[in-house]
């Protein structure tokens, strides 16, 4: 069993748990804008189900649509 340097406290844990609430708060914001970013991507392009791709490494990897009727438009 790994012995840790830093325990997890009842006080390191409360903290940390509000900090845990604020990355949940900013993900939320930002998944919401990337929803409203496809909506009107898909108003511009006439692509209804057009979406930004990810992958399972962080980051998006491009543009593509959730059909697959078009190739992946690559974001490098």
């Amino acid at each position: 069993m790994k012995r840790y340097k830093i325990k997890l406290t009842p006080k390191l844990r409360k903290k940390l748990k509000s900090w845990l609430a604020l990355y949940s708060l900013i993900e939320d914001d930002f998944w919401e804008q990337i929803r409203e970013t496809e909506k009107k991507m898909a108003k511009d392009t006439g692509i209804k189900d057009i979406e930004f791709f990810f992958g399972d490494d962080p980051g998006c990897k491009g543009i593509g649509n959730a059909s697959r009727t078009m190739p992946l438009f690559h974001k490098f």
